[in-house]
């Protein structure tokens, strides 16, 4: 057991310049988007799952919204929670929140009511899972006799998430602040990688590492949108 768990550390050097999470190839909807979804269409890459755009949006001159309204995360999920699972959800889409609003305001003046020259954000958490922290950590180890590490690794070809792993999904749509129109919609899915360092045994990290590509995934494509030159992606 100690040699596998030095073998895994030795591994941890190997991959931790890369994002903790990955997209995922597929995802539920959760109804949250409404009668969006048969207009949504697979992203391109670097983009969301599903995605949608409004032609007009693109009729709208550069640098048109100097302001962000973010509406609090909403919780759309299998009603049938406990208040436990209540409790962990509603801290994920309040930190999804906090994150999205602190992106943003680098940017924007972020303001409390909708108005001109304003962009409405909406968006719901449609999916949350912890991870498995010790079967991930065995796992992870690379051995030919290590039953966990060979499930995962199926699990990973078969599907595009390793076992064990945590993950997120959030859906959300761009209004203009003044109409109410829709003006994009997008939704997306992030699962945990198999690593082995100090954040991996927060069954929630991978969790928070989504939600924290996303709030930066955000600034990101309103900086584009923008047309500046310094916009930086997150890590993929």
């Amino acid at each position: 057991m100690r040699l596998h768990l030095m073998l895994a550390l030795i591994a941890v050097a190997l991959v931790a310049a890369c994002a903790p999470t990955k997209q995922s190839r597929s995802m539920e909807t959760s109804g949250f988007l409404g009668d969006l979804y048969p207009k949504m269409h697979k992203g391109e890459e670097g983009e969301s799952l599903l995605v949608y755009r409004n032609p007009k949006a693109a009729l709208i001159p550069r640098g048109t919204y100097t302001k962000i309204l973010v509406d609090p995360v909403q919780i759309w999920v299998d009603s049938s929670m406990s208040p436990d699972q209540q409790k962990d959800l509603q801290q994920l889409a309040d930190l999804l929140y906090g994150l999205v609003y602190q992106s943003l305001a680098k940017d924007y003046e972020m303001v409390t009511k909708r108005g001109p020259n304003t962009l409405h954000i909406q968006a719901a958490l449609s999916k949350a899972d912890r991870a498995n922290v010790v079967l991930r950590a065995i796992s992870t180890v690379p051995a030919p006799m290590n039953v966990f590490a060979l499930g995962s690794m199926l699990k990973n070809v078969g599907t595009g998430k390793p076992a064990f792993v945590g993950e997120a999904s959030v859906e959300v749509r761009f209004l203009d602040g003044v109409t109410g129109e829709i003006l994009a919609a997008s939704a997306d899915r992030r699962v945990g990688k198999k690593r082995l360092d100090l954040d991996s045994f927060n069954s929630w990290d991978d969790a928070h590492k989504a939600l924290e590509y996303w709030a930066e995934k955000v600034r990101y494509r309103l900086c584009q949108q923008r047309g500046a030159s310094n916009c930086v992606p997150p890590k993929d």
